[in-house]
């Protein structure tokens, strides 16, 4: 059992090292100019596309946009992502729909998060506001001689709204704000389409 642990916190401080980490990141996805590749493999041209939608509502798989996703979360918000689909013959036209399809998803989910954002900055407009108002009343009560039961409330309440304010900031706004700021690099990206034989021959030159 000590030999286990042991061996899981050798682990947890070999995966969780910062050096270690970079360099990682830097031999799978970065290239030269600082951009990053992600390369994905499709044998048959509907492995791609959801089976369950047609025409003008015609969807990619959900298992694009997580593949995507689970790469795209290693790399800091600000990268560049050229994502290479590589195997089968794409027309002209029908590259045309799979950017549109692949822009258009992430269009949406930043129009959600963006109604999420606004909320949110109300939220925290409203209880700085109403804290700041509690906090006055509270004051002008304090410094009256029958200061009693209801100056406590005026002191509770712009204390609650206040720190409430503060935890929205800390953590609810700036996930919202980092989770937007993921949404809008996937919404970015740049879709390539590689035939398998040259990729290979590109890997084959490589090594």
């Amino acid at each position: 059992m000590k030999e286990f642990r042991a061996k899981m916190k050798e682990k947890i401080k070999l995966y969780s090292n910062e050096e270690y980490l970079d360099g990682y990141i830097q031999n799978e996805f970065l290239t030269d100019d600082g951009d990053a590749d992600i390369f994905l493999n499709v044998e048959e041209k509907y492995e791609l596309f959801d089976s369950w939608t047609v025409g003008n509502q015609v969807d990619l798989e959900k298992d694009i946009y997580d593949f995507i996703e689970e790469k795209t979360a290693m790399l800091e918000n600000d990268v560049p992502i050229h994502l290479h689909i590589i195997g089968c013959s794409f027309t002209p036209h029908e590259q045309g729909i799979i950017r549109h399809i692949l822009k258009e998803h992430y269009a949406i989910e930043l129009y959600k998060v963006q109604k999420k954002y606004t909320h949110m900055k109300r939220k925290i407009i409203g209880l700085c506001v109403f804290g700041l108002i509690t906090f006055l009343l509270y004051t002008i009560v304090f410094f009256q001689e029958n200061f009693n039961y209801t100056g406590e409330v005026f002191g509770y309440l712009f204390s609650f709204a206040l720190w409430e304010a503060a935890d929205c900031i800390i953590y609810s706004f700036s996930e919202i704000q980092n989770e937007r700021e993921a949404i809008t690099q996937n919404l970015l990206i740049n879709v390539d389409f590689d035939r398998k034989e040259e990729k290979e021959k590109d890997l084959t030159d490589a090594l």
